[in-house]
């Protein structure tokens, strides 16, 4: 197995989120592209990640192939590779290692070992969406930071007019509402007004996926799981998360 992409954003981004939430995991290489579907060790978040064979300028996959990896050492190399890097993915003869080939000014080789990672039924949830939006990721990436000087979680609001992220606290409050008349928030669809609250940190790892001009696809519903999507070349890949939310207590 041999496969090559001509930058490193798609594998810096995503591997980057995807270990600050899951520890080790397995990417199914096929046909059709690498895939790998996670959920973290507390069921409170699930990732799905994608890349298409046509992103990449060589993609040599002869059989169905799944690799476990420990995702802190992968993300530990792959955030050493340059944006303009071209980088290969080779498995060794021996098939108990992924060698990682970075080629830019200089050529760097490393490698790690696969590993058994345990096998885990990923289920498909079943939501009901009732309101949708394409977010600039620097709005919020910004939220997440003024919310979280109040507290550990966050009410994300999405209705007819506006997207909203608020918290409070016995410390006070924090707000952060952007009009759909603004040019970072863009095809906003609400049939009925969204409303949950989340994890501070969960959001704050899952959104280091993007780059702050990039938009991010938003949906959410009443007291339900958010679904943060994150579209890259050009559609060929797609790194999803889906966040359960917070409870209060009675």
């Amino acid at each position: 197995m041999r496969v090559v992409m001509s930058t490193s954003k798609i594998w810096k981004n995503s591997i980057g989120a995807i270990s600050n939430i899951i520890d080790e995991g397995a990417f199914n290489f096929s046909s059709e592209g690498v895939k790998m579907e996670a959920m973290d060790p507390s069921h409170v978040a699930m990732v799905d990640f994608h890349i298409s064979s046509s992103a990449f300028e060589e993609y040599s996959v002869d059989e169905s192939t799944s690799i476990g990896l420990d995702l802190i050492e992968l993300n530990k190399i792959i955030s050493r590779a340059g944006k303009n890097d071209e980088v290969i993915l080779e498995v060794s003869d021996e098939r108990d290692r992924l060698n990682l080939t970075f080629m830019g000014a200089s050529t760097r080789r490393f490698s790690i070992p696969i590993i058994d990672t345990a096998e885990e039924e990923i289920p498909s949830p079943d939501l009901d969406f009732t309101a949708k939006a394409k977010i600039q990721a620097g709005v919020i990436k910004d939220g997440i930071k003024d919310t979280s000087l109040i507290s550990d979680n966050v009410n994300v609001t999405l209705s007819e007019e506006e997207f909203k992220m608020m918290s409070e606290s016995d410390t006070g409050s924090a707000e952060t509402e952007v009009s759909k008349k603004e040019d970072v928030v863009r095809n906003l669809e609400v049939n009925e007004p969204s409303k949950a609250m989340y994890n501070i940190d969960y959001l704050s790892d899952i959104m280091k996926a993007s780059s702050s001009g990039d938009f991010t696809t938003v949906r959410a519903g009443k007291d339900i799981p958010i679904q943060i999507v994150f579209s890259m070349a050009d559609g060929d890949a797609k790194l999803e998360f889906v966040l359960a939310p917070r409870v209060e207590s009675e």
